[in-house]
C-alpha cells in the first residue's frame, strides 16, 4: 500500500522532463487544432438554389462579414501586459523576566544546603525581523489568427489557434484558446487578447537554442517540488 502511494511521485518527477525529450510539434495539441466549417451536402444545395444566388456562399444583406460561424477566422492581438510586484516586512521583539525569592514550602523556607536556597531569576528576549519582496514584469505583443471552434447559445464563441514559425534552427509558436463576445470583434476581424475571457496564451520554442537555456530532465527532477531537499 505504501509504494502505492509513493509511485505517483515518482512518476510525476520523471514526466517533468518528458518536455525536454519531447518537445511540442504543430498539430498535436487538439485544443488548438484549426475547426473547419461543415460543407452541407451539395444535393440539398442544388434543390434551393438559383442561377446566381447560392445557399452556401450567400451574405445576408443586413449582416456584416464578421466571423459568426465554426470554422470562420478572426486575427488577435496579443496585448498581454502584467507588472506585480509584492514587499513585506516584519519586526518581532518580546522579552520576559521573571525573579522568585523567598520560596517557601507549606510555609518554611526551602533551603539546599551549603548556602544554596530555591531563589532564582529568569529571563528570556526574542527578536524576528523578515523581509521579503517580490517583483515580476511581463510583455508580450504580436498577433495570432485562430478559427471560431464552436457558437454557444448565447452568441459568444470558442476560438483556438496556433501559429509555428522556424527560425533557423528552432521553431517558435504562439497558441490560444478562449472565448470571445461578437460585439467586441472589429469590422475587419479582429479584437485584442484582453477581450478574450478564459484565454489560455502559449509562447515558446522548440530547437536547439530552447535546449541549450532549459534545464534537462534529471535536474528538473532535482529540482522539482516534491524532491526531499
Amino acid at each position: 500500500m505504501r509504494l502505492l502511494k509513493v509511485l505517483p511521485c515518482v512518476a510525476a518527477l520523471f514526466l517533468g522532463g518528458c518536455e525536454t525529450l519531447f518537445p511540442p510539434a504543430p498539430g498535436q495539441n487538439p485544443d488548438y487544432a484549426p475547426t473547419y466549417p461543415t460543407t452541407p451536402d451539395p444535393k440539398e444545395l442544388r434543390k434551393v438554389s438559383g442561377s446566381i444566388y447560392s445557399n452556401e456562399t450567400a451574405l445576408p444583406l443586413f449582416e456584416t462579414p464578421r466571423a459568426r460561424h465554426p470554422g470562420d477566422i478572426l486575427t488577435i492581438f496579443l496585448v498581454e501586459r502584467t507588472n506585480a510586484q509584492k514587499g513585506a516586512t516584519t519586526t518581532q521583539t518580546k522579552e520576559d523576566q521573571e525573579k522568585v525569592i523567598n520560596t517557601a514550602f507549606l510555609g518554611r523556607p526551602i533551603r539546599l544546603g551549603a548556602g544554596y536556597t530555591a531563589d532564582f531569576d529568569l529571563s528570556n528576549k526574542r527578536k524576528f525581523t523578515g523581509d521579503g519582496q517580490s517583483k515580476q514584469n511581463n510583455k508580450l505583443d504580436g498577433s495570432i489568427s485562430v478559427t471560431v471552434s464552436k457558437v454557444l447559445a448565447n452568441g459568444n464563441m470558442m476560438v483556438q489557434g496556433e501559429k509555428w514559425i522556424r527560425i533557423n534552427q528552432g521553431n517558435e509558436f504562439v497558441q490560444l484558446s478562449g472565448i470571445v463576445r461578437p460585439q467586441d470583434i472589429r469590422a475587419d476581424n479582429t479584437l485584442n487578447s484582453d477581450r478574450v475571457a478564459n484565454a489560455r496564451i502559449s509562447y515558446g520554442g522548440t530547437g536547439q537554442v530552447n535546449n541549450a537555456n532549459a534545464q534537462g530532465w534529471l535536474a528538473r527532477i532535482l529540482w522539482g517540488p516534491i524532491f526531499p531537499t
